[in-house]
């Protein structure tokens, strides 16, 4: 593919290496370095001039960081005449600060889509956003790929006569349309979520449908502190005998995991966690685990995409 070009910054090598096998092309080079005062330099190491140009970065620790030298990597493609840029976020960083529900605090989603933009790309392309409404901060083209395909195609090697799909709030169930279109045989029960402040910890009052018996398949776009996994399995667990779940089982988009997530999701119980390589997962937190936790590649998505995009 002539004049196409794919650089990534620090925080997920491994799947930008993913995304180049897929593409049968190599990593754009450049060399990023973090001075001892924290500030980044970037140097792109080749050619762009007029080149089509797709840059990877998710938000990952220090996330911060990152976005910064997210930003300063695009900006020096820019300077360096690459013809188009396009931003491939798998997880936009502080997607979840997308409204303002509090006096006197900052949509920050939308500051990081200026940020972007004053940074130089021309279009963006992320994984389920946490909310669509996300899309219309930036002021250019974007693309949203869902990740249901790729997680529903992992279910479908299995025996799902007896799942139940479960929303943990109300706003979650609105984003289980895909899930339903792709397995439309799984009834659907919905957990009322409350969250009183701003911390992660969440309270579940009561639950809409039936999980008697059945495995219980919670899905949530992203997992953070796994607050919410172990209030669901806590809520399901003070349910009468005939009403609880067999087994409880999990599907997420952006596997966070923060801080003791790997704890507490041990303590709620789960048999499987099923998530999406959209940020990196250290080695010690997969060990970590006392359940089945499967990692799918968003790699082949994505460079389908980049393909689509580039043509």
């Amino acid at each position: 593919m002539s004049n196409l070009k794919i650089f990534s910054d620090l925080s997920h090598p491994e799947l930008a290496k993913e995304i180049c096998a897929e593409l049968q092309m190599p990593l754009g080079q450049a060399n990023i370095q973090i001075f001892s005062n924290g500030n980044p330099i970037v140097e792109i190491q080749e050619c762009v001039r007029g080149s089509d140009v797709f840059v990877i970065g998710t938000q990952a620790p220090p996330a911060s960081e990152n976005f910064i030298s997210f930003c300063i990597l695009i900006n020096a493609l820019r300077y360096a005449s690459a013809r188009r840029i396009t931003a491939v976020i798998p997880y936009l960083f502080e997607s979840r600060s997308d409204k303002k529900d509090r006096p006197r605090i900052a949509i920050v989603s939308r500051l990081v889509a200026q940020m972007l933009e004053t940074s130089g790309i021309n279009r963006a392309i992320f994984i389920d956003l946490h909310a669509p409404q996300i899309q219309g901060f930036f002021r250019l083209p974007t693309d949203t790929i869902n990740g249901a395909g790729l997680i529903c195609k992992f279910l479908k090697q299995r025996d799902l006569s007896n799942y139940v799909i479960v929303a943990p709030d109300a706003g979650e169930a609105k984003k289980l349309h895909p899930f339903q279109e792709l397995m439309p045989q799984l009834p659907l029960a919905m957990l009322d979520k409350r969250r009183y402040a701003h911390d992660e910890k969440p309270t579940v009052h009561k639950l809409i449908g039936d999980v008697g018996g059945k495995v219980a398949l919670i899905i949530d776009d992203e997992i953070s502190s796994g607050g919410t996994i172990k209030e669901a399995a806590d809520f399901f667990q003070r349910l009468p005998a005939n009403e609880r779940p067999s087994e409880i089982r999990v599907a997420t988009t952006h596997p966070i995991l923060s801080g003791n997530a790997m704890s507490t999701l041990n303590q709620s119980g789960i048999k499987e966690l099923i998530a999406i390589n959209t940020v990196p997962v250290p080695e010690t937190k997969k060990q970590a685990t006392q359940f089945e936790f499967h990692l799918l590649s968003p790699a082949n998505i994505i460079a389908k995409t980049i393909e689509i995009i580039h043509t």
